[in-house]
């Protein structure tokens, strides 16, 4: 696992992998105001979509956490399979009454 630390917020990786298809990478980082876990596919020319790339991301509001932090839901999110999740982790996120925003969202690389 990669950890950067940008302008004293971080930024971890907890999956980096690339085949024949795509590069796959899932990502949980900080900004001033948000907590963000994205899992991203960016497929490579000749396959599905090439140039288009996806990002399925769960966001939450610092000031909405409830005493959860930052090493709590890296932990979590490190002790889950990986694909599980980002399930496990919005069901996490409902248990304790966390708020948050979820989404998929594309977007296509090539001009």
């Amino acid at each position: 696992m990669e950890q950067l630390e940008l302008f004293e917020y971080r930024r971890d990786c907890l999956f980096d992998s690339n085949n024949q298809i795509a590069h796959y990478f899932d990502i949980l980082k900080e900004t001033k105001d948000t907590i963000s876990y994205a899992e991203h596919i960016e497929p490579n020319s000749g396959f599905a979509i090439a140039g288009m790339s996806y990002e399925e991301y769960v966001d939450i509001n610092k000031d909405k956490l409830n005493g959860l932090t930052y090493d709590q839901i890296l932990n979590y999110l490190n002790n889950s399979k990986k694909e599980e999740r980002l399930d496990k982790y919005k069901k996490l996120l409902k248990f304790r009454n966390i708020p948050f925003k979820a989404d998929l969202f594309t977007w296509n690389d090539i001009d």
